[in-house]
């Protein structure tokens, strides 16, 4: 299988990450969750407390559900919108991940106020992660999506023409990123003033961030 967007490089580090600040079960919130596939391997190598996983597709989450199922882990699938499910819920959580789900928010305002949801439900020692798509400091969308296309156009390789199509058209429709130093300033405004880039692809357009409050 295709590993395109480098989710295991990405859930890779994030891993490294998660296991080197907790020595304790630990609760996992998952934003965006899709079918698990990605999160799976970090799922199983912590001792899991607790998982609940938001997304908006209830094929994608039937996938998920026998996932957590055939491993037996403790976790909650919820079928809804990000920023809804995040101002209903009423747990807090050592971990919150959002993978290719934020850049979605068309509106910095709405991308600032799940930042804000976001911090509410952060265990004290709690940490954010964030793996997404960002544009370039000062670079407009249209330049963004030009460069993510040609960018695409080569690494896709193996897709028909038809299946490239269709996701430059999503692409086009959907994808609203904003820079690293964009999501730095809302996380300071959202209580998250620790911010580090735990990877970023070559190409300038994929990175994991981590975001915490400063210690106390």
């Amino acid at each position: 299988i295709h590993d395109y967007m480098d989710h295991r490089l990405f859930f890779g580090q994030l891993q490294k990450q998660v296991l080197q600040r907790y020595q304790r079960p630990i609760s996992i919130l998952d934003l965006g969750c899709g079918d698990l596939t990605p999160i799976l391997p970090l799922l199983q190598s912590v001792e899991l407390q607790r998982y609940v996983g938001i997304d908006e597709s209830a094929g994608a989450l039937a996938i998920a559900e026998k996932h957590l199922s055939e491993l037996e882990l403790p976790g909650e699938l919820i079928e809804s919108d990000i920023l809804a499910s995040l101002e209903s819920l009423q747990e807090n959580f050592d971990l919150v991940v959002a993978s290719f789900s934020l850049h979605h928010l068309a509106d910095p305002a709405a991308k600032l106020r799940t930042l804000q949801a976001i911090e509410r439900h952060l265990t004290k020692d709690g940490m954010f992660a964030l793996i997404d798509v960002f544009c370039l400091e000062q670079e407009a969308r249209a330049d963004y999506l030009q460069r993510w296309i040609a960018h695409a156009d080569q690494r896709y390789a193996d897709l028909q023409e038809e299946e490239k199509q269709l996701l430059f058209d999503h692409v086009t429709a959907r994808d609203y990123p904003i820079s690293l130093h964009h999501w730095q300033k809302l996380g300071k405004q959202a209580g998250l003033e620790q911010f580090v880039v735990e990877l970023e692809d070559q190409a300038s357009l994929n990175a994991l961030v981590t975001m915490c409050r400063l210690p106390v």
